[in-house]
């Protein structure tokens, strides 16, 4: 493996980052129920959302509740939408 895929596999913002999305799509799996098998839905989405939240935070240059590389307000507001989003248009 390059040096480089080292430094982006083992870079902290990204595991905040992953550890972050997957808390809040455990926790909406907890509060609005759906079992094991939205579980897999929610962590996904929770992810997707998380990480285009933090993409527009990063292009949009907004530092409003940062930590270090990783913009926690962004990236909880796309998750956010995106577990809506997921669970509005899901099948039953």
């Amino acid at each position: 493996m390059s040096d480089r895929l080292w430094d982006i596999l083992l870079s902290p913002a990204l595991w905040l980052g992953l550890l972050l999305a997957l808390a809040y799509g455990a926790l909406c799996t907890l509060w609005r129920g759906g079992g094991w098998r939205q579980l897999p839905r929610d962590l996904a989405a929770a992810c997707v959302g998380f990480g285009l939240g933090q993409l527009a935070g990063s292009l949009l240059g907004i530092n409003l509740l940062r930590v270090g590389q990783v913009h926690v307000l962004w990236g909880t507001l796309g998750a956010g939408l995106a577990l809506f989003l997921g669970r509005r248009y899901a099948k039953k």
